[in-house]
């Protein structure tokens, strides 16, 4: 295991030894508890601000489209082939570029 030292002031060692003694650990151990549950916090906090910002634009995006403009649906019949012949046309599209 990979070992470094740290020069820490006299001042801290007291709260240091006190929380130390609160998990029962030994000073050096309790730094390197203290550390490694930091860096592992510090990536989880990195990895949820990523996805905050892509549920954020998500939002956005819906939040706009909820504004309209709407039409009136007068021909569900024409509506269904449109859709079928737009999805139809990608599927086919898809599975040529593959």
């Amino acid at each position: 295991m990979p070992q470094f030292t740290i020069e820490l002031s006299e001042d801290v060692m007291p709260a240091l030894n006190r929380k130390a003694q609160g998990w029962n650990k030994s000073p050096e151990d309790f730094l390197s508890a203290y550390v490694e549950n930091f860096l592992e916090s510090e990536d989880e906090t990195s990895q949820n601000a990523e996805t905050n910002a892509t549920r954020e634009a998500l939002e956005d995006i819906l939040e706009e489209r909820d504004k309209g403009p709407f039409i009136t649906i007068t021909d569900t019949k024409a509506l269904k082939e449109r859709v079928m012949a737009r999805a139809l046309a990608r599927v086919q599209s898809e599975s040529l570029h593959s």
